[in-house]
């Protein structure tokens, strides 16, 4: 499995803006991936292969729409940090790393002082070859996309 502590490691964020209390909207998040097929419509499907598809260790297989196309990917949960409200899956299949060779995202939850919160999204990356592959910000925007299906559904299910 890729390490992601390498000196080629890249990194983008994308941050999402709700009114939710981060506590509430944390649980909210870590607890319904389950439901992103019915939530969010550019996932197909979301397959648990090990483990109980919510805790370090858990591998679970997604087909996804990226653009006009159908992805496949494998990913495991690596990290779950409750009290910093963010946990991290590592890809360890997929078309993503076609051109990759490392790929990760971290979800975090970040209280705000003024009340809500921010769904902040890390995506940390390795290439395969520096001069040839481009940066996927495509993922950001799948991420900016989720975020805000996940705020839509929380608000009508709160």
């Amino acid at each position: 499995m890729a390490q992601l502590t390498r000196p080629h490691q890249h990194v983008l964020e994308v941050e999402y803006e709700v009114k939710w209390a981060a506590n509430k909207f944390y649980n909210f998040v870590k607890n319904n991936f389950s439901m992103l097929p019915k939530i969010f419509p550019y996932i197909n499907k979301r397959e648990v292969v090990e483990g109980d598809g919510e805790s370090v260790g858990s591998v679970i297989r997604w087909e996804y729409l990226l653009g006009p196309n159908v992805l496949i990917g494998k990913e495991k949960i690596t990290k779950i940090d409750d009290a910093n409200m963010s946990f991290t899956n590592e890809l360890m299949q997929g078309d993503a790393l076609k051109t990759l060779k490392s790929f990760a995202c971290k979800t975090s939850v970040i209280p705000k002082a003024t009340g809500g919160s921010v769904l902040k999204w890390s995506i940390m990356y390795e290439k395969l070859n520096e001069a040839d592959a481009s940066d996927p910000y495509h993922y950001i925007d799948f991420c900016k996309s989720m975020s805000a299906a996940f705020d839509s559904h929380f608000r009508n299910t709160n």
